[in-house]
């Protein structure tokens, strides 16, 4: 009887993903744009990147690099907003993310590192402050590595320095095929499952709700979650950390479980001129839950 129920509820969800109508989400009334911060793309070894820039004269600009999955307005939608009149800032879309070309292509976080390297160039930005948030604090670190003269100061937000296991691990393909199989089947899965905790964590307004369901349904195909982790995983800075002499802040949260401490501790304890900061009550999501606390840790350490 379980197993015929089993088989029942399998295939009516795969055929209601398959026929149903995709619908919008919107919560409330009035919708509005959280952060009208526009954008432009530039060109980088013949592949298209979509970044925001906002320039405040005499002020040194901040780079924001975003998380895995998400873009420069998905993860920087409550931060952004909060300088652009204060101090110059460029948030850009890495490869695979928001507005920028994607590829079937193997890449990884060193590639990424070079690509913002030359876009910065392309800028004609000789100096900056980098602020990564997870994925975006790996390229930020590595960044940091191959240039260390560009980065005048240097923010990671629930860092790692690398993933805790093998990408040649039998368990590893395992979960990556797994994980393809799900998006495949469901694509919408990643992307609910965040809007769901932007709203139950109170980080996304009514106001905003419609914006928030569209913006995390815009993956490529959903191959950056599917096949993305196969390119990511082999990043390890282990080796190197201590290489890296630019003053750093990083922060985590305490009730983070995607990073855990032990995880993101190894970087605190590998890089030479290191304070952290954690945010007791948070999760993985900092830049969505704790946008205030977080721009004050920003704004005192950079001495803005």
């Amino acid at each position: 009887m379980i197993k015929t129920l089993t088989k029942i509820f399998a295939f009516s969800a795969i055929v209601k993903n398959l026929v149903e109508t995709k619908k919008s989400k919107t919560e409330g009334i009035t919708q509005l744009h959280p952060s009208k911060i526009s954008g432009r793309t530039i060109y980088i070894r013949e592949k298209e990147y979509f970044i925001r820039e906002s320039y405040v004269e005499g002020t040194t600009p901040i780079v924001f690099l975003h998380s895995w999955g998400s873009d420069s307005l998905g993860s920087w939608f409550k931060v952004l907003p909060k300088y652009e009149t204060k101090n110059s800032f460029v948030a850009i879309d890495l490869k695979n993310h928001g507005k920028s070309d994607a590829s079937w292509e193997r890449w990884d976080i060193d590639e990424n590192a070079d690509t913002v390297i030359s876009i910065l160039n392309n800028l004609n930005i000789k100096k900056c402050y980098l602020v990564g948030w997870s994925m975006g604090s790996a390229v930020a670190l590595s960044i940091t590595r191959k240039n260390p003269n560009l980065i005048k100061k240097l923010v990671l937000i629930t860092p790692f320095s690398w993933q805790g296991f093998s990408a040649e691990s039998p368990l590893f393909k395992l979960f990556v095929a797994a994980v393809r199989i799900r998006e495949r089947l469901f694509p919408n899965s990643n992307p609910q499952s965040k809007y769901s905790f932007l709203r139950k964590s109170k980080a996304v307004k009514n106001e905003y709700s419609e914006w928030a369901w569209n913006n995390l349904h815009k993956s490529k195909d959903n191959f950056i979650y599917a096949d993305g982790g196969r390119f990511v995983v082999p990043f390890d800075a282990r080796p190197w950390l201590d290489q890296i002499e630019t003053q750093t802040l990083v922060l985590t949260g305490g009730k983070d479980s995607l990073v855990p401490e032990h995880i993101s501790s190894e970087i605190i304890n590998g890089l030479e001129n290191v304070e952290s900061k954690i945010f007791t009550d948070a999760t993985h999501g900092i830049p969505w839950t704790h946008d205030h606390e977080l721009v004050e840790e920003l704004d005192r350490f950079l001495e803005l």
